[in-house]
């Protein structure tokens, strides 16, 4: 039989048989993705930072974007790890970017919020390749990457915190926050399985190789609280932390969420009962259900 010159919607139903084939009538009630793997959205001294980009194949126009930021303690990231984890958000009609930063060792505070906001214009730069809104997007990030997130998301239009741009600026939407660091210098002050105060831990790294406790002046811009006030518009932002995290302490949502409440902001957090850190609780159904509400209802 010669191959049929026609249309795949024209195709014709195969009419063959087998015995005790069951018909079952599937409608497409999810997506197809695409990936775009390995996307370069910035080079800083021949370093090449990357995107990984996921979202559903279809023709809708003006997505809401969520740039997903994972963490890795301040060092290099394995971003890709988390790409079936972030692949729910996709399922539900967003464009998903997954974003690499610098790490500490490469290069300290405020590096990576530079990287974060870099992608984020970069994104709105390509919008129309990716289909997306650039006035509807949301910054997301677990650990350290929710530490950046924070940063990205609530710094806006600070001098020394942004690139010079004129045609896009870093500001999104809303910011979500999984059991992210929110101030160096009190980490300490909860049991952690972790040192948080000499040079080499993860926040020492992270300004610059240093005692954190010795450098209030370093510690300061990396807070962040220090961008939170009565006067200052910052987005909403969706909060959770583990009761039972043994390496960033519950204390430090509840810190930032007191500081948001008391500037009244708009907060919202959620404490995971007898999650340690990074457990699979932050990625349950349950969990990604009140993502889903949180970013709907913010890029209205």
């Amino acid at each position: 039989m010669e191959p049929l010159n026609v249309s795949r919607e024209n195709f014709p139903m195969s009419e063959a048989k087998a015995d005790g084939m069951i018909p079952l009538v599937c409608e497409a009630d999810n997506y197809e993705f695409f990936y775009d793997e390995d996307v370069v959205y910035v080079e800083r001294d021949g370093l090449k930072l990357h995107l990984q980009i996921i979202g559903p194949i279809n023709d809708e126009e003006g997505r809401t974007l969520v740039v997903y930021i994972p963490g890795s303690a301040f060092h290099k990231q394995n971003v890709k790890e988390r790409v079936p984890q972030i692949s729910y958000l996709a399922n539900k009609g967003f464009v998903v970017a997954l974003l690499e930063y610098r790490g500490s060792e490469v290069a300290p505070f405020p590096s990576q919020t530079l990287d974060a906001k870099a992608g984020i214009r970069f994104m709105k730069r390509n919008a129309e390749k990716y289909r997306i809104d650039p006035e509807k997007i949301v910054v997301m990030g677990d650990s350290s990457g929710g530490h950046t997130a924070m940063m990205a998301g609530f710094t806006c239009g600070i001098a020394e915190l942004e690139e010079a741009d004129d045609e896009f600026t870093s500001e999104v939407r809303g910011v979500v926050d999984l059991y992210g660091p929110t101030n160096f210098a009190t980490m300490n002050d909860e049991p952690s399985s972790q040192d948080h105060r000499t040079p080499d831990s993860p926040e020492g790294m992270e300004i610059g190789g240093r005692n954190v406790l010795e450098h209030p002046e370093l510690v300061k811009p990396a807070t962040i609280a220090t961008y939170v006030s009565e006067e200052r518009k910052i987005p909403p932002i969706l909060m959770f932390h583990g009761t039972n995290d043994e390496l960033v302490p519950f204390g430090q949502g509840c810190e930032l969420c007191n500081a948001l409440t008391a500037a009244g902001k708009d907060v919202t957090f959620y404490q995971v009962m007898g999650a340690h850190h990074g457990g699979r609780e932050f990625w349950t159904t349950k969990v990604l259900d009140i993502v889903e509400q949180f970013i709907r209802r913010v890029v209205v």
